[in-house]
């Protein structure tokens, strides 16, 4: 079973690994957040909202990230970071609002196949790649799906773009 959850979690991170041009793409519009008079606001989802404290807090967290109450706070100058292990109705619903509102935002989430009209709109969009449970157990169900590992994964590569691209140290 252990080997099967490393080949698994290897073939997740490949598939993020191949959307680098799409992760490039968020962390640039972010950074300009980080930049500019703005900030970047979150907004979880699901199982996403019991890791908000580390992603708001931590010691990795983005420079001038708050967390999102209401539409209302977020200005021309700030983005959004959208973060949801399935891109259902109210996913669909908060995006669409924040588009009717014209502001820019970055959704990270298992891609639905159901939705791919109006996903394959969403400019900054990153796949998670973990749709669901990848290990098979004796009685034919399948357990354990690491969208949560996905997604750390690829928050920790656009900390480092982030930091890359923010962070006047390395400009020298």
């Amino acid at each position: 079973m252990d080997k099967i959850l490393q080949t698994q979690l290897t073939n997740i991170y490949n598939h993020i690994d191949a959307q680098s041009e799409e992760i490039e793409m968020a962390a640039r519009l972010l950074s300009q957040a980080v930049h500019s008079e703005g900030g970047i606001y979150l907004k979880t989802f699901h199982d996403f909202t019991g890791i908000e404290n580390f992603l708001l807090v931590g010691t990795l967290a983005l420079p001038k990230i708050k967390h999102f109450d209401e539409i209302s706070q977020v200005g021309t100058p700030d983005r959004v970071l959208v973060a949801a292990d399935k891109f259902d109705d109210e996913v669909k619903a908060f995006t669409d609002v924040l588009e009717t509102a014209g502001i820019e935002f970055v959704l990270v989430s298992n891609y639905n196949k159901y939705e791919s009209e109006k996903m394959d709109q969403i400019h900054h969009y990153i796949d998670l790649s973990s749709p669901r449970p990848l290990i098979p157990t004796p009685n034919f169900d399948k357990i354990v799906n690491p969208y949560l590992n996905a997604f750390l994964y690829l928050y920790d590569h656009l900390y480092v773009l982030i930091d890359e691209m923010t962070n006047e140290d390395y400009w020298m």
